[in-house]
């Protein structure tokens, strides 16, 4: 009888809980901490729909503003690594070459292009006035205008070799005969020069050719010295001792001059020489 009525007991304590608690109120702190969990994440998402509702659609992209002024130029940055060399350029052109006279010779060195040859030409031994320097002719002249006979003029006269006392060059027989001439062209060399009193060029230079130094009697009108080559020519029929512009070997003279190393009236060697 007494098990009975408490088992009832307890049945009614139950149902009285059912109906105390309709709606699962939290009876333990952990219970409350979790409803209020639930509801934070339910405000949340509310308030982020409502912010949705109320902020509308996104607006367009307004203009770009202008650029702002420049501003002050940085450090300089460190230096960089060495770059890989670059492809090798194209060849770059030829040097102008060199062009010089060839005294006494009608034919150039193996290594050089013959531009014309002729004859030497000058100024008449006895005259003051006129030129004072050779040239190489050409073999034939080419006029433009002009006036046959004599006006007033400077002239310009074949050139003999005068070697009665002495031929210092190779080829006998050259005495009183005209002296030929040719002008020479090396592609390969930018620069030139003739040296006097000498037979050699200076290292790093190429002879062209030597021989010895000529130009007019010390007692005539004044002319150029030249360089005619050792192995002189002859310019072929022209023996005929006109003496008008005339060659003479070239001696030294002690005074200026020291003697030694120069010889008073040895006769000087000369040389061309091109780089």
């Amino acid at each position: 009888m007494f098990r009975s009525v408490r088992t009832t007991d307890v049945q009614q304590q139950n149902a009285k809980k059912k109906v105390v608690n309709p709606t699962n109120t939290p009876t333990t702190l952990s219970d409350v901490v979790n409803m209020l969990m639930n509801l934070e994440k339910r405000i949340i998402h509310l308030e982020s729909k409502r912010a949705s509702i109320i902020r509308g659609r996104d607006g367009r992209d307004g203009r770009d503003g202008r650029d702002g002024a420049t501003g002050p130029m940085g450090l300089p940055g460190s230096k960089g690594e060495t770059g890989h060399q670059g492809v090798r350029g194209p060849p770059g052109s030829k040097s102008g070459g060199v062009q010089y006279v060839r005294w006494g010779r009608t034919s150039c060195p193996y290594n050089a292009t013959l531009l014309y040859k002729g004859r030497i030409g000058g100024s008449h031994y006895t005259h003051k006035g006129g030129g004072a320097n050779f040239l190489c002719l050409p073999e034939t002249p080419k006029y433009g205008r002009y006036k046959d006979g004599h006006q007033n003029a400077g002239y310009l006269y074949g050139t003999e070799y005068e070697l009665g006392d002495f031929n210092p060059l190779t080829t006998s027989g050259l005495n009183e005969n005209d002296a030929p001439c040719v002008a020479c062209y090396i592609a390969t060399r930018s620069a030139k020069m003739m040296i006097p009193a000498t037979y050699e060029c200076p290292v790093g230079w190429t002879r062209e050719y030597h021989g010895y130094l000529m130009t007019d009697y010390y007692g005539y009108a004044k002319s150029e010295f030249i360089c005619v080559d050792e192995d002189a020519e002859a310019v072929p029929g022209s023996k005929a001792d006109i003496d008008q512009a005339l060659l003479y070997p070239v001696e030294g003279r002690c005074g200026s001059l020291p003697c030694l190393p120069y010889v008073d009236g040895r006769e000087l060697t000369c040389a061309v020489c091109t780089k």
